[in-house]
């Protein structure tokens, strides 16, 4: 079997992963959520967090997976699309329940992901080119801290 994660991990220590409203058949955060755990298992997510997302974690529950599901499909789907057929094939409803999310984000989700545009560089404004040159003496420390207070536990790799 094929580790599709390995396989077509982007490297995250280099660019930031695809945008939050890129869509796979209409699901928003589903296409950047690949690319953060397909970087986990390469070793190449640098500073974005995997296991420790907020956002990560509310696509999720709209979906009724855990992270162990998740990634059990992300290593063995092909492509987005693959994923998300795996999601419905491991919870019945879950592609509806995904749409509902993106058609209606939780309240705080908008300011988050109008934040992360900024910080990846997809959005810019005066000033941006000094904020990314500090921004990682923030978020390394940050990201350090929330994979020690939230850590992925084995049960969550599967497949690892």
């Amino acid at each position: 079997m094929t580790d599709h994660a390995t396989a077509a991990a982007p490297d995250l220590r280099r660019h930031p992963p695809r945008r939050w409203n890129v869509t796979v058949d209409g699901v928003i955060w589903l296409p950047r959520m690949i690319d953060k755990a397909r970087a986990y298992v390469a070793g190449t997510l640098g500073l974005y967090l995997y296991g420790q997302s907020p956002i990560d974690a509310l696509v999720l529950r709209a979906a009724r997976v855990d992270y162990a599901q998740f990634l059990a499909a992300v290593r063995t789907a092909a492509d987005d699309g693959a994923v998300l057929a795996a999601l419905e094939r491991q919870a019945p409803g879950a592609i509806e329940r995904l749409l509902c999310f993106s058609r209606r984000p939780p309240p705080g989700v908008r300011l988050w992901v109008h934040a992360l545009d900024f910080d990846d560089g997809y959005v810019t404004l005066p000033g941006s080119s000094r904020w990314r040159a500090v921004s990682p003496l923030i978020f390394r420390p940050l990201a350090t801290l929330l994979r020690r207070v939230f850590p992925l536990k084995p049960e969550t790799e599967a497949g690892a």
